[in-house]
């Protein structure tokens, strides 16, 4: 095993606040017990768990365990484990608490050298007790001689584009700029930063990717699971705020936004932000759909009134010149017949083409999830006289080789590294809000009825209706 660069080259200390919570336990504790195994942290770390959850740390470190192995199963290294356990620990308490808290940053000097350690506070709480932890860290100094605290704060920002900015209010009057990292996990993964990278790489992509040659862009973010024990979240959240606002638009961005000259953490915000705020949906009733699956109205933590939609899907455009006239599709959907995270690029047919009217257009498909693949779908003759076509389909996997990592432990290095490029900025997400927003009162107005749809599809028939009425189809992936 070749040694790796992406490392955290500086001993840390990373405080989790909402230990005992699902996030943590799915995601968070495994990649740091993978950042170990391939020899990725430093040799002194500490991992502190913090939750109201009353448990001893033998307690603890059997939950961090469980996670570990459940994810890893028999491909669990023991040794491994048992090392990364050696420094971790955890304290109880409640998020409004400065006594709590203050009790929180004697244990840390307990357990590190003095000012030896960069500290690192990583948000797995309900957004709901955000302002409740800035407020107690600011009250509390968690800074080190090494640096100043960094906050790692996980979507979703807010819920509309009023509480993002009173978010950001709350921690600018606590914290400096340059201690935020907001993360959005979808960034953490090479598949969607290699949307750029593609572009850079591959001068025929950049002179094809373009509103000249495309038809339609379609941007799939599907999952067939339901909320899967988060119901209590996502009842007041639902697809839209989950998804589009978010991750659907954050690869409509590296997609289609200018090339800067340079990448870095300034140009590639203010790249996406610029994409974002030129977006435009024309007509909300006929360029809006939003469903909910059957059964979801029964499950945990759910009113059996809900109106929470579990899909999503957008007619819109990018007020560009270079994408004039382009539609983009978004889809987002739980309960789908599919896992799958997809961009879809179907080109415009030109004048021989059109000659055969019923010939499937050429595409050109990228698969994120579960499959990370870059295909061309073209056509070609059949034997004998009759020009009769068949398809075409030619690619490869794009999956990431050499330097890899989950998107967490990613993410995580690139905050201990203090490289902001693969987190978002607030101009960015007030933009994504600035759009959403209008789509949400739409929703709650019931300009845009609430649809049903069986789950184990595609969604809702009203979403192919959507784009039949403009001669379009969704190209499905099975």
């Amino acid at each position: 095993m070749t040694t790796p660069f992406q490392i955290a080259q500086h001993d840390f200390t990373l405080i989790i606040f909402g230990a005992s919570g699902s996030l943590a336990k799915l995601k968070i504790f495994p990649s740091l017990y993978q950042l170990q195994l391939e020899k990725r942290l430093p040799v002194d770390f500490r991992i502190v768990g913090y939750a109201r959850t009353e448990m001893s740390e033998k307690e603890f470190h059997e939950e961090f365990s469980k996670s570990v192995r459940e994810k890893f199963k028999e491909m669990t290294d023991e040794k491994i484990l048992a090392k990364v356990l050696k420094n971790v620990s955890y304290v109880s308490g409640q998020y409004d608490s400065e006594a709590d808290f203050t009790r929180l940053k004697e244990h840390i000097a307990t357990i590190e050298e003095k000012g030896k350690f960069m500290r690192l506070a990583y948000f797995s709480t309900p957004p709901s007790v955000f302002e409740a932890v800035i407020t107690q860290l600011g009250r509390v100094n968690f800074d080190s001689q090494a640096s100043k605290l960094r906050l790692i704060i996980e979507k979703p920002f807010g819920y509309d584009l009023k509480s993002a900015k009173n978010l950001e209010k709350v921690l600018l009057s606590n914290f400096d700029e340059s201690q935020l990292f907001l993360l959005d996990h979808y960034l953490g993964k090479e598949a969607v930063f290699n949307l750029l990278s593609l572009r850079y790489a591959n001068p025929i992509l950049t002179t094809l990717i373009q509103g000249a040659y495309v038809r339609n862009i379609q941007i799939n973010g599907l999952e067939n699971l339901g909320t899967e024990g988060r119901a209590n979240y996502f009842e007041h959240v639902g697809s839209l705020r989950d998804m589009v606002q978010s991750h659907l638009f954050q690869i409509l961005a590296f997609l289609t936004m200018d090339l800067p000259e340079k990448i870095n953490s300034e140009t590639i915000h203010r790249g996406k932000r610029n994409l974002i705020e030129s977006l435009v949906l024309k007509d909300k009733k006929a360029s809006v759909v939003r469903g909910q699956y059957d059964g979801y109205r029964k499950e945990k933590d759910v009113d059996p009134k809900s109106d929470t939609e579990t899909f999503a899907a957008l007619r819109i455009f990018i007020d560009e010149m270079r994408w004039h006239n382009v539609p983009v599709y978004l889809r987002t959907g739980k309960k789908m017949k599919n896992q799958l995270t997809s961009v879809v690029i179907e080109f415009k047919p030109q004048a021989l083409q059109k000659l055969h009217k019923d010939l499937e257009p050429n595409k050109l498909i990228i698969q994120l999830q579960p499959n990370e693949k870059i295909e061309f779908s073209l056509l070609t003759k059949m034997g004998g006289s009759e020009v009769n076509f068949t398809p075409l389909n030619t690619g490869r996997p794009i999956y990431c080789s050499g330097d890899c990592l989950d998107e967490h432990g990613r993410l995580l290095i690139e905050a201990i590294k203090g490289d902001k490029m693969l987190f978002l900025d607030f101009p960015e997400i007030y933009a994504s809000w600035g759009f959403v927003d209008k789509i949400i009162d739409a929703f709650e107005e019931n300009e845009i009825p609430l649809t049903h749809y069986k789950p184990g599809t595609f969604g809702p028939k009203e979403s192919y209706e959507m784009l039949e009425q403009y001669g379009h189809k969704w190209h499905d992936i099975v």
